[in-house]
């Protein structure tokens, strides 16, 4: 982490680091992630609301008669 933040990337890929983690934890990790690394975007995979909560921009990605649909979505729309 310390290395991290004394050379930050300017993007981070994660997919779904939360999956073994409960809601806590997760928010947490998002929580972290704002405010830590505000030089840096994120893509981030998950499907734990923990997360969405976060986020400044979210995709909802599903796949409907062959197609995969993309929706973008705000936190305040999973209410």
């Amino acid at each position: 982490m310390a290395l991290l933040q004394f050379k930050p990337a300017p993007m981070y890929i994660l997919d779904e680091v939360d999956a073994a983690l409960d809601l806590s934890h997760t928010q947490n990790i998002g929580r972290l992630i704002k405010t830590r690394f505000k030089g840096s975007q994120f893509i981030v995979v998950s499907l734990k609301d923990g997360m969405f909560q976060n986020a400044n921009r979210i995709f909802k990605t599903r796949f409907s008669e062959g197609t995969s649909v993309v929706q973008a979505l705000t936190p305040a729309d999973l209410k």
